[in-house]
């Protein structure tokens, strides 16, 4: 085969290859935090506006670029501070009240950032009162998707095609170079440049990051994004600001140690390239730190998972990459450079393989719920093309192997080129699923509770409640009376509920329960506000003036 004709394929290829998949990104992509509650919550009206607006995220927020304003129904802004992190919690953001709220419909817009560096946003509308009664339902609100720009696209494809690179580079250099070849200019100097042209451009997409960042942050428009305060909150409240400092400094501890075993003879001194390597993957982590499992549970164990997936993908991708980009100027020792280099890249690909396997299923396992979630989500069904499609790469890797391994040093530039291939779209997976909404578990049925007990002042009465659903908004309460002995009681003129929170009981509401047919007597209406603990105080009134109460203590979701 002509080397030159060969690597014209191989550059058609991946190239198309690279600009499908990165076409791709903008329409799949989107933020992983998700409101999980809030107080007051969507669609629903309250007696009083609570003290404190609560935001419940399923993930950690960042601290910085915090907003929620809320506005009534003319479009005038109501008196809130300024939104912050919980102390207690970084799920959950906060807004104290500093004025009054009349009562009526209001729309509050609230504006976060995610652990994994993503601005989230949503709308709620919610009431206020006798007059803040929701009835155009229909219109209810919610998060808003996000969806990355072309910049933001743009960056992240190229930052992962640089990072295979470097690592493809930093392998051959320091390992995969026969030693037969090492004086060969033909095939060392490339190398050379394609290191330090990757390890340049990561820098360049490192540096381009943190307006990027500040951009997305604070929502404005790149005229804006290189202003002071804008990059200072950045980098001293995110952790996208925290991470680039460090990120830097670990771009220029690869350069330093491969400039020191350069100049002492390239490969020949294995401790210079092991500090480029720890430097390389601690650069990884650093892209871990700022993703989705920063956000998780178990910090260390995804942060670990991700870390290695993207290392796997990387070593895989940018080991066939340089190779395949070196192969044409192998000329006079293509043979040895066939059988040696792709002989001692074998261990690692499959060191790659067992890295891309076992972090996997660990993710997998933290973010997919069940076996329906699988392939009844969008993050779930990436899953398995990835798996699929790793499958192929792992048998087209295994005939490289053998192929490599035959004494004539058979080779078919095509296969490894569908190799690559495969490779940059199962990398570009990798880095698609950090920006793919993770799969919620199913909803909880909603709560219910009943509780039985003797009345108070009534050695006769027994008094049953029953609320459904126990949850913020509208519930029905049901009230039945029976005698010691279980004979169900009617012969109340009156009963009546008070319903209180349990931190303010002075904050309560008082309304009358209606006798129903087959005796039990209930109401309905949005009682409860906000979550936590609340006390339902029945009283009865008989038709011959006894009276039975009970106080009942819930906790509302």
């Amino acid at each position: 085969m002509n080397a030159s004709y060969g690597w014209k394929k191989v550059g058609a290829l991946v190239l198309a290859v690279w600009m499908i998949v990165s076409a791709a990104l903008p329409g799949l992509a989107s933020a992983h935090a998700t409101l999980l509650s809030s107080t007051p919550a969507d669609q629903t009206s309250v007696a009083e506006m609570p003290e404190q607006i609560l935001l419940t995220f399923n993930e950690t927020i960042q601290g910085e670029f915090l907003s929620i304003v809320v506005t009534d129904t003319k479009g005038k802004k109501m008196p809130l501070e300024e939104a912050r992190l919980s102390r207690i919690d970084e799920h959950v953001v906060v807004a104290d009240r500093s004025g009054e709220f009349p009562d009526g419909i209001y729309t509050m817009n609230w504006r976060v950032v995610s652990a994994d560096g993503h601005p989230i946003r949503g709308t709620i509308r919610f009431g206020v009162g006798s007059e803040g009664v929701l009835t155009d339902a229909g219109t209810a609100g919610g998060a808003a998707d996000y969806t990355p720009g072309a910049d933001t696209v743009a960056q992240r494809a190229i930052l992962y095609t640089l990072l295979s690179l470097t690592a493809g580079s930093l392998l051959f250099l320091g390992f995969l170079l026969p030693a037969e070849l090492r004086g060969s200019r033909d095939i060392v100097r490339p190398a050379r440049i394609w290191f330090w042209g990757s390890l340049a451009g990561l820098l360049v997409v490192v540096l381009i990051g943190l307006p990027l960042q500040a951009k997305l942050f604070a929502d404005v428009p790149w005229s804006e994004a290189f202003g002071k305060e804008i990059l200072s909150q950045t980098l001293e409240g995110t952790s996208s600001g925290r991470m680039f400092l460090l990120q830097l400094l670990l771009l220029a501890m690869i350069a330093g140690a491969v400039i020191v075993n350069n100049l002492m003879g390239w490969g020949k001194r294995g401790g210079h390239w092991t500090i480029a390597i720890i430097g390389f993957v601690l650069l990884l982590v650093t892209k871990a730190l700022t993703g989705h499992a920063a956000g998780s549970e178990h910090v260390f164990a995804q942060v670990l998972a991700d870390t290695l997936h993207l290392l796997g993908a990387s070593v895989w991708v940018g080991g066939l990459l340089i190779l395949l980009l070196l192969l044409p100027h192998a000329k006079k020792g293509e043979a040895a450079f066939w059988t040696a280099s792709f002989r001692r890249f074998t261990p690692w690909a499959f060191g790659s393989v067992i890295a891309l396997v076992l972090s996997g299923v660990v993710m997998s396992l933290a973010h997919v719920p069940g076996w329906s979630a699988l392939f009844g989500s969008r993050y779930g069904v990436l899953i398995v093309i990835k798996a699929a499609l790793l499958l192929v790469m792992g048998a087209l890797g295994f005939l490289h192997f053998r192929r490599a391994n035959r004494r004539d040093g058979e080779r078919n530039t095509l296969s490894l080129a569908a190799e690559l291939a495969v490779g940059v779209i199962v990398l570009v997976l990798a880095g698609l699923l950090t920006n793919v909404p993770t799969p919620q578990p199913a909803a909880a049925a909603p709560q219910t509770f009943s509780d039985k007990q003797q009345a108070q002042d009534a050695d006769d009465a027994v008094i049953a409640l029953k609320v459904e659903p126990l949850q913020v908004g509208t519930s029905t309460f049901t009230v039945r009376f029976t005698d010691k002995y279980g004979a169900l009681r009617t012969d109340w003129q009156q009963v009546t509920l008070k319903i209180a929170p349990q931190a303010s009981p002075d904050d309560y509401t008082e309304v009358r329960a209606e006798a129903q047919q087959g005796g039990n007597y209930t109401a309905s209406g949005l009682y409860f506000g906000s979550a936590g603990l609340w006390k339902v105080e029945v009283h009865g009134l008989s038709e011959k003036f006894e009276q039975a109460d009970y106080t009942f203590t819930m906790e509302v979701r």
